[in-house]
Protein backbone atom coordinates (compact mmCIF):
# COMPACT_ATOMS: atom_id res chain seq x y z
CA UNK A 1 0.00 0.00 0.00
CA UNK A 2 1.29 3.43 -0.97
CA UNK A 3 1.23 5.68 2.12
CA UNK A 4 1.58 8.79 -0.05
CA UNK A 5 -1.48 7.87 -2.12
CA UNK A 6 -4.17 10.52 -2.30
CA UNK A 7 -7.45 10.07 -0.46
CA UNK A 8 -10.53 10.65 -2.57
CA UNK A 9 -13.77 11.82 -1.00
CA UNK A 10 -16.50 12.68 -3.52
CA UNK A 11 -19.48 14.55 -2.12
CA UNK A 12 -22.83 13.62 -3.58
CA UNK A 13 -24.15 15.71 -6.48
CA UNK A 14 -27.89 15.11 -6.28
CA UNK A 15 -28.62 17.39 -9.24
CA UNK A 16 -26.48 15.27 -11.56
CA UNK A 17 -28.10 12.06 -10.33
CA UNK A 18 -31.59 13.55 -10.75
CA UNK A 19 -30.74 14.65 -14.32
CA UNK A 20 -29.67 11.08 -15.12
CA UNK A 21 -32.86 9.85 -13.43
CA UNK A 22 -35.02 12.07 -15.64
CA UNK A 23 -33.18 10.79 -18.73
CA UNK A 24 -33.72 7.15 -17.75
CA UNK A 25 -37.39 7.67 -16.90
CA UNK A 26 -37.87 9.36 -20.29
CA UNK A 27 -36.22 6.38 -21.99
CA UNK A 28 -38.50 4.00 -20.05
CA UNK A 29 -41.52 5.97 -21.27
CA UNK A 30 -40.17 5.86 -24.83
CA UNK A 31 -39.80 2.09 -24.53
CA UNK A 32 -43.38 1.87 -23.32
CA UNK A 33 -44.46 3.94 -26.34
CA UNK A 34 -42.61 1.52 -28.66
CA UNK A 35 -44.30 -1.48 -27.07
CA UNK A 36 -47.73 0.16 -27.17
CA UNK A 37 -47.29 1.19 -30.80
CA UNK A 38 -46.14 -2.29 -31.80
CA UNK A 39 -49.02 -4.00 -30.01
CA UNK A 40 -51.67 -1.54 -31.16
CA UNK A 41 -50.67 -0.75 -34.72
CA UNK A 42 -48.47 -3.60 -35.86
CA UNK A 43 -49.96 -5.74 -38.59
CA UNK A 44 -47.08 -8.08 -39.28
CA UNK A 45 -45.92 -10.54 -36.66
CA UNK A 46 -42.22 -9.68 -36.91
CA UNK A 47 -42.98 -5.96 -36.43
CA UNK A 48 -45.17 -6.56 -33.38
CA UNK A 49 -42.58 -8.89 -31.85
CA UNK A 50 -39.72 -6.47 -32.51
CA UNK A 51 -41.49 -3.36 -31.22
CA UNK A 52 -43.01 -5.00 -28.14
CA UNK A 53 -39.80 -6.87 -27.25
CA UNK A 54 -37.53 -3.88 -27.80
CA UNK A 55 -39.97 -1.55 -26.07
CA UNK A 56 -40.28 -3.73 -22.98
CA UNK A 57 -36.50 -4.18 -22.80
CA UNK A 58 -35.93 -0.39 -22.99
CA UNK A 59 -38.67 0.13 -20.40
CA UNK A 60 -37.07 -2.38 -18.02
CA UNK A 61 -33.56 -0.92 -18.36
CA UNK A 62 -34.82 2.68 -18.11
CA UNK A 63 -36.87 1.88 -15.03
CA UNK A 64 -34.01 0.13 -13.21
CA UNK A 65 -31.48 2.85 -14.03
CA UNK A 66 -33.99 5.62 -13.25
CA UNK A 67 -34.69 4.14 -9.81
CA UNK A 68 -30.94 3.69 -9.26
CA UNK A 69 -30.25 7.32 -10.26
CA UNK A 70 -32.93 8.75 -7.98
CA UNK A 71 -31.66 6.51 -5.15
CA UNK A 72 -28.16 7.98 -5.65
CA UNK A 73 -29.65 11.48 -5.45
CA UNK A 74 -30.96 10.67 -1.94
CA UNK A 75 -27.57 9.54 -0.58
CA UNK A 76 -26.43 11.60 2.39
CA UNK A 77 -22.75 12.18 2.93
CA UNK A 78 -19.97 11.28 0.52
CA UNK A 79 -20.88 9.35 -2.61
CA UNK A 80 -17.47 7.69 -2.87
CA UNK A 81 -14.49 7.40 -0.53
CA UNK A 82 -11.20 5.75 -1.44
CA UNK A 83 -8.56 5.80 1.29
CA UNK A 84 -6.09 3.74 3.31
CA UNK A 85 -8.82 1.96 5.29
CA UNK A 86 -10.83 0.88 2.24
CA UNK A 87 -13.56 1.83 -0.21
CA UNK A 88 -16.99 3.22 0.52
CA UNK A 89 -19.30 3.22 -2.49
CA UNK A 90 -22.44 4.70 -0.94
CA UNK A 91 -24.59 3.25 -3.71
CA UNK A 92 -23.66 -0.24 -2.51
CA UNK A 93 -22.72 0.00 1.16
CA UNK A 94 -23.48 2.30 4.06
CA UNK A 95 -20.08 1.55 5.58
CA UNK A 96 -16.44 1.40 4.57
CA UNK A 97 -15.38 -1.87 2.95
CA UNK A 98 -11.83 -2.78 4.06
CA UNK A 99 -9.27 -3.58 1.36
CA UNK A 100 -8.85 -7.24 2.41
CA UNK A 101 -12.57 -7.79 1.62
CA UNK A 102 -12.33 -6.32 -1.90
CA UNK A 103 -11.30 -7.72 -5.25
CA UNK A 104 -11.56 -5.47 -8.29
CA UNK A 105 -10.76 -5.27 -12.02
CA UNK A 106 -10.83 -2.57 -14.66
CA UNK A 107 -12.80 -4.37 -17.38
CA UNK A 108 -12.66 -3.27 -21.00
CA UNK A 109 -15.34 -4.84 -23.13
CA UNK A 110 -17.00 -4.45 -26.54
CA UNK A 111 -17.68 -0.69 -26.59
CA UNK A 112 -16.92 0.46 -23.09
CA UNK A 113 -15.26 -0.15 -19.78
CA UNK A 114 -16.13 -0.51 -16.12
CA UNK A 115 -14.53 -1.03 -12.75
CA UNK A 116 -16.08 -4.20 -11.38
CA UNK A 117 -15.62 -5.36 -7.83
CA UNK A 118 -16.65 -8.08 -5.42
CA UNK A 119 -16.95 -7.91 -1.65
CA UNK A 120 -16.13 -10.83 0.62
CA UNK A 121 -19.08 -10.65 2.99
CA UNK A 122 -17.44 -13.12 5.38
CA UNK A 123 -15.09 -10.22 6.22
CA UNK A 124 -17.57 -7.32 6.10
CA UNK A 125 -20.78 -8.97 7.18
CA UNK A 126 -23.85 -8.97 4.94
CA UNK A 127 -24.44 -5.93 2.75
CA UNK A 128 -27.91 -4.40 2.65
CA UNK A 129 -28.59 -4.02 -1.07
CA UNK A 130 -31.52 -2.26 -2.68
CA UNK A 131 -33.48 -3.97 -5.46
CA UNK A 132 -31.82 -2.07 -8.38
CA UNK A 133 -28.34 -2.96 -7.07
CA UNK A 134 -29.36 -6.62 -6.63
CA UNK A 135 -30.67 -6.69 -10.22
CA UNK A 136 -27.51 -5.08 -11.61
CA UNK A 137 -25.33 -7.42 -9.53
CA UNK A 138 -27.15 -10.43 -10.98
CA UNK A 139 -26.76 -9.05 -14.52
CA UNK A 140 -23.05 -8.36 -13.93
CA UNK A 141 -22.54 -11.94 -12.74
CA UNK A 142 -24.49 -13.30 -15.72
CA UNK A 143 -22.06 -11.50 -18.04
CA UNK A 144 -19.05 -12.85 -16.12
CA UNK A 145 -18.04 -9.64 -14.36
CA UNK A 146 -17.68 -8.70 -10.71
CA UNK A 147 -20.80 -8.28 -8.64
CA UNK A 148 -20.71 -4.49 -8.40
CA UNK A 149 -19.79 -1.71 -10.79
CA UNK A 150 -18.09 1.42 -9.48
CA UNK A 151 -20.17 4.19 -11.05
CA UNK A 152 -18.51 7.39 -12.22
CA UNK A 153 -21.82 9.31 -12.25
CA UNK A 154 -21.36 12.43 -10.16
CA UNK A 155 -17.72 11.73 -9.24
CA UNK A 156 -16.05 14.00 -11.80
CA UNK A 157 -13.47 11.24 -12.32
CA UNK A 158 -12.82 8.96 -15.27
CA UNK A 159 -12.61 5.19 -14.88
CA UNK A 160 -8.88 5.39 -15.47
CA UNK A 161 -8.45 7.94 -12.65
CA UNK A 162 -10.52 5.79 -10.28
CA UNK A 163 -8.55 2.67 -11.25
CA UNK A 164 -5.31 4.53 -10.54
CA UNK A 165 -6.58 5.57 -7.10
CA UNK A 166 -7.73 2.03 -6.30
CA UNK A 167 -4.35 0.65 -7.44
CA UNK A 168 -2.58 2.88 -4.92
CA UNK A 169 -4.26 0.89 -2.13
CA UNK A 170 -4.92 -2.55 -3.60
CA UNK A 171 -3.58 -4.22 -6.71
CA UNK A 172 -6.03 -5.15 -9.43
CA UNK A 173 -7.23 -8.74 -9.10
CA UNK A 174 -6.04 -11.27 -11.68
CA UNK A 175 -8.43 -12.12 -14.48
Amino acid sequence: MDTSAPILVVPNSPGVARAFGVFWVASALLGLAFATHGAGFGEEGWYVTLMVGLGLFITLVGTILGVLSFARARIRGPLLTIGPEGLRDAGVSDRLIPWPALSWRHEVYFRGAAIMYDVDETVTGPLTLGLPIRILAAANRAFGYGRFSLMTMGTGKSLEELAELLSAYKAESPR
